[in-house]
């Protein structure tokens, strides 16, 4: 596999990152305010929602963006994508390597 394969993976990564974490994000904060409207407790779907944007947004959650441009706020998300995706493309690519060498053996 070449640099480029391993890109190609980290991208697709980062992309599918992306779309969790922003979806989570806005399903926990949806939930979330009809939650505070009503004084409600959280509800499962909730409360997995909020662990999940809290995972996918970790590195990032410890930063701070106030004070920042809207557009350094989405640079900052953006770039917690890349590198998850990149972090993550590493044992996919390797895994991939494997595969392909073991089948290259029979």
């Amino acid at each position: 596999m070449n640099r480029l394969r391993y890109l190609t993976i980290a991208a697709v990564l980062a992309t599918v990152h992306l779309l969790l974490a922003l979806s989570s994000l806005l399903v926990s904060f949806s939930l979330g305010m009809g939650r505070f409207d009503s004084g409600g407790d959280m509800s499962q779907l909730e409360s997995l929602a909020t662990a999940l944007s809290d995972t996918l947004l970790s590195p990032i959650s410890h930063v701070q963006t106030k004070g920042l441009s809207s557009p350094l706020q989405w640079a900052v998300v953006l770039g917690n994508s890349i590198l998850w995706g990149a972090v993550l493309a590493v044992p996919v690519w390797g895994l991939a390597r494997l595969v392909r060498g073991k089948r290259a053996a029979f």
